[in-house]
């Protein structure tokens, strides 16, 4: 079975939950399971993250009131108990806009968000009303902690507010590796196009966060990273950039992040390719790259390939160390022949080495597809 989020459609136009299903010599079968309605969230952009119960977590970018907008929402999607049964959606925090410093103020959660010890959920947003300091927001890390009761309210805690130099507008969630949070910024970072970040744990409960910028993006090496990170073998980071590289075209770019030999040192970034969106090639990824079999790093991007509207590519790592990285085109979309067309979420590789992904387009009616691409 497969799960994912539609950002529109639905019984209310406001986006959906939906289940994959492959029964047995049959053609694969969607379900919705929740059809967001307006007051429970809408606009619901990232991945969803599966808890041990069977349950998943999201996050929806706005959530209506009496025709106003709020500011998102987090949710939990419980199974039924019985097969065929309906699931059961609960929202477990609300992000509203406070113009007070001392209040909770995060807006729009666009991030993934990630499980941590005793059921906290980490996420991102992309700003608030104010810093603590009175000043402008450019994006927050958050914690979301569960009651210590049934049925008790979430509680949502700033872990880092972003602010020039340090970076503005992260985009996709965080990671975790080493005890720290890690996560990309869009833009900014010392007069660059964004950056790498690390957040570290306070040593005692209820201290401050620490952030460290690992690298700034400066053009050559990538630029304005959307997606989130991916942890490799050994540590090393992964990502994608929606623009920069060493191409011409500044179509965007996959890195490598080599954590430092010893404790404290730099970290070494490396554009392990540049896309150059012709020939076939593809431009502007906008979602994360999954590490496969031998290293191997698959992905996909917006735009590029035969037809422009996007592709999935493989990257094969160098048989020694320091050489270049190897790009396959698996499949350019074309829109055509009920193909899909613009993938921007992050593909799925199963145990027997198919992808799974959807595309923001193309498809029998047009409104996108759920696809499958095979070894």
């Amino acid at each position: 079975m497969l799960y994912g989020t539609t950002e529109a459609g639905g019984t209310s136009t406001l986006g959906t939950v939906f289940e994959l299903t492959k029964p047995a010599g049959e053609p694969w079968k969607e379900t919705v399971i929740l059809s967001f309605n307006g007051s429970d969230g809408q606009r619901p952009e990232s991945t969803l993250t599966a808890s041990t119960t069977g349950a998943f977590y999201g996050t929806t970018t706005q959530v209506a009131y009496g025709g106003g907008v709020d500011n998102g929402t987090i949710f939990e999607l419980a199974p039924p108990s019985t097969a065929g049964g309906a699931w059961t959606e609960t929202v477990l925090y609300t992000f509203v806009y406070v113009a007070q410093p001392q209040e909770a103020q995060n807006v729009l959660p666009n991030g993934t968000l990630l499980p941590g010890p005793g059921g906290t959920l980490y996420t991102t947003t992309q700003g608030s009303a104010d810093d603590p300091n009175g000043g402008p927001s450019l994006g927050d890390v958050v914690a979301l902690v569960p009651p210590a009761t049934s049925g008790g309210d979430w509680t949502e805690y700033q872990l880092y507010t972003f602010g020039y130099p340090q970076g503005e507008k992260p985009e996709a969630g965080v990671v975790s590796e080493g005890g720290s949070l890690l996560g990309t910024t869009y833009s900014a970072g010392g007069g660059g196009a964004g950056t790498v970040y690390e957040l570290t744990p306070p040593a005692t409960h209820g201290g401050t966060w620490t952030e460290t910028t690992i690298h700034t993006f400066m053009g050559p090496d990538g630029a304005n990273p959307a997606a989130p990170l991916t942890v490799g073998p050994g540590g090393a980071l992964y990502g994608t950039t929606t623009e920069g590289g060493s191409a011409t075209c500044g179509c965007g770019a996959v890195f490598q992040l080599t954590p430092p030999s010893t404790t404290g040192g730099a970290w070494t970034e490396s554009a392990i390719y540049s896309f150059t969106g012709t020939d076939g090639d593809g431009s502007t990824p906008q979602a994360s790259v999954v590490v496969g079999e031998n290293g191997a790093l698959y992905g996909t991007t917006q735009y590029g390939g035969s037809a422009n509207l996007g592709t999935v590519f493989m990257l094969t790592p160098p048989s020694v160390t320091g050489g270049a990285w190897t790009e396959t085109v698996l499949h350019s979309f074309t829109g055509q022949n009920g193909d899909g067309a613009t993938p921007l979420a992050a593909l799925t590789l199963s145990s027997t080495g198919v992808l799974y992904g959807t595309t923001s387009e193309g498809g029998t009616a047009g409104k996108g597809t759920a696809f499958a691409v095979a070894p």
